[in-house]
């Protein structure tokens, strides 16, 4: 079963995103809701290459929706692993994300587990 390794769940609130996130940093998050049993089901994975607190606050929320996140050291450990993230839940056949991550404007990276490139 894959794993997400992030920080949360919190409810995806604007205030609960600067209470998680303090600083402005680069970073992977995922869109889900909770269920019952206390499990988070992911909905959507994203990422910020500068302003993950800011992202996260941008995203469509209603009353079901909660995030879960993680600091990266770099764009290109982001890319690597939302791209892994991405298949690992399941893509866009089950995902709500329109397509597979893209590397940021200006770098010819491949998915790291399909090879895919842009």
């Amino acid at each position: 079963m894959p794993s997400l390794d992030m920080r949360g769940p919190h409810r995806l609130t604007p205030d609960n995103v600067d209470r998680a996130i303090t600083a402005i940093q680069p970073g992977l998050f995922a869109i889900g809701y909770v269920k019952e049993s206390g499990a988070f089901v992911v909905r959507y994975i994203g990422r910020s290459d500068t302003d993950v607190r800011g992202t996260i606050k941008e995203q469509e929320a209603d009353a079901t929706s909660w995030f879960k996140w993680t600091p990266v050291s770099s764009a290109k450990a982001g890319f690597d692993r939302e791209c892994k993230l991405y298949h690992d839940f399941g893509e866009d056949a089950v995902l709500e994300n329109e397509g597979h991550p893209a590397p940021p404007r200006g770098t010819n990276w491949r998915c790291v587990v399909c090879g895919a490139r842009w």
